[in-house]
């Protein structure tokens, strides 16, 4: 059994292959983010199932592009379209998750759906140690801390790293865990690594030739670097949030266009970057976090446009604005 740290998280994982723990430890080195104090326990049991992959449930707790999750006593169980699925159950403060992979799902594709299952074990133990998991980056400096929220591959990376050669410290690049305590709403850093695609070499040549590392999901073409391998210094593990930053694409621009992000859009655009449950609890849970949250902060409007970043001067405005 071999043990990893995720932000507030201690997992041990038990499996019963070692291609199976692999596959398992990669997803968990997403998150790789020790904290002083990872109180949480989770239990991950991986092994390979034989016989008929089980029919997909109803999706009564959650519903994904290739898994649905349903609410199975005082748990879990989720199923995927490849067959794996996972279980859950909560003995003695210890989330133990059981994940069965079909024979048949090992060496395809349908592999990656024990990524969702994993990513879906550390959501739950995040929310049960008090934290909503964020699909955002984040940067903070001098008091001020930007949430940026956008679609995969609009950009989020690039522009931290734009932020991070003007002096600013990131957060976080792909996950953040936010929560609200006495003294209001906190940012924390589950990751120390940047998703960088290699075109962002042209326009931040220290990145360095990112086309000779390997590929860090079958997803994308992204490479997974360090930070403080290119930036020192250049991480920060909490931050208080004061602005949200809504980032889109606009291929008729050659700028970076920053205007004030009308309040009726504050909600959407942070709540898209969260997974909520259709269960009623777990969802009002997550709202009671992001409703205080937003009470806090401003909210901008970026539209990046192409090749934007060579121009030195890129960020100005956005700098200006969140000053």
């Amino acid at each position: 059994m071999r043990h990893y740290f995720c932000g507030p998280l201690r997992v041990s994982v038990d499996a019963q292959t070692h291609v199976l723990h692999e596959k398992v430890a990669e997803t968990l080195r997403l998150y790789d983010r020790r904290w002083p104090a990872a109180e949480q326990p989770v239990a991950l049991t991986v092994v390979e199932a034989n016989g008929s992959a089980p029919a997909l449930g109803r999706g009564t707790f959650l519903r994904c592009a290739r898994m649905v999750v349903d609410s199975a006593g005082d748990g879990l169980h989720a199923t995927t379209i490849s067959g794996s699925q996972a279980r859950s159950r909560t003995n003695a403060g210890t989330e133990h998750w059981s994940i069965d992979v079909p024979n048949a799902a090992l060496g395809t594709a349908a592999f990656n759906d024990v990524e969702d299952l994993v990513v879906l074990a550390l959501t739950s133990g995040w929310r049960k140690a008090g934290w909503v998991p964020i699909h955002g980056a984040a940067v903070a400096k001098d008091g001020v801390c930007a949430i940026l929220c956008a679609a995969s591959g609009v950009g989020k990376s690039t522009l931290t790293a734009a932020f991070i050669r003007r002096g600013w410290h990131a957060v976080g690049d792909d996950k953040l865990l936010l929560r609200v305590t006495s003294e209001g709403p906190e940012l924390a850093a589950l990751q120390g690594t940047f998703n960088l695609h290699p075109q962002t070499q042209a326009w931040f040549p220290e990145v360095g030739e990112l086309e000779k590392l390997p590929l860090y999901s079958t997803w994308t073409q992204k490479r997974k670097v360090r930070v403080d391998s290119i930036w020192a210094d250049a991480v920060v593990a909490t931050a208080t949030p004061t602005h949200v930053i809504r980032v889109r694409r606009d291929p008729s621009s050659s700028a970076l266009c920053v205007r004030e992000l009308p309040p009726a859009d504050l909600f959407p655009t942070l709540i898209r970057q969260i997974a909520v449950p259709t269960e009623r609890a777990a969802a009002s849970l997550i709202l009671r976090t992001v409703a205080p949250t937003l009470r806090r902060v401003q909210g901008l409007d970026l539209a990046v446009g192409n090749d934007a970043y060579r121009r030195a001067d890129a960020l100005d405005a956005l700098e200006t604005a969140l000053r």
